[in-house]
């Protein structure tokens, strides 16, 4: 055997041949239920999932107030800028 420049030996010891004949059978088989997964809603789905958020708690808050939840979408998706607030009392 060659490895780079050099010739290394390979006593037989560490080397064996056999043959041997095997039979391979094949079972086919074809799904009777086909699930078409191309709609728009779970594009949409995915698309919300992926831009989903969460911002920890700033410092010195309450540990009933919820983390802020929010969509963080990429320009290319959502040309538009614009914000849904809740409103405050």
């Amino acid at each position: 055997m060659k490895v780079g420049d050099k010739d290394v030996p390979i006593s037989k010891e560490y080397v064996s041949f056999v043959k041997d004949q095997k039979i391979i059978q094949e079972e086919k088989y074809v799904p009777s239920v086909i699930e078409p997964s191309f709609g728009i809603g779970r594009i949409i789905y995915c698309v919300f999932e992926h831009c989903f958020k969460i911002r920890p708690k700033p410092k010195g808050a309450k540990a009933t107030d919820p983390d802020r939840t929010y969509f963080d979408f990429p320009a290319l998706i959502s040309p538009i800028k614009c914000s849904l607030l809740p409103l405050m009392s």
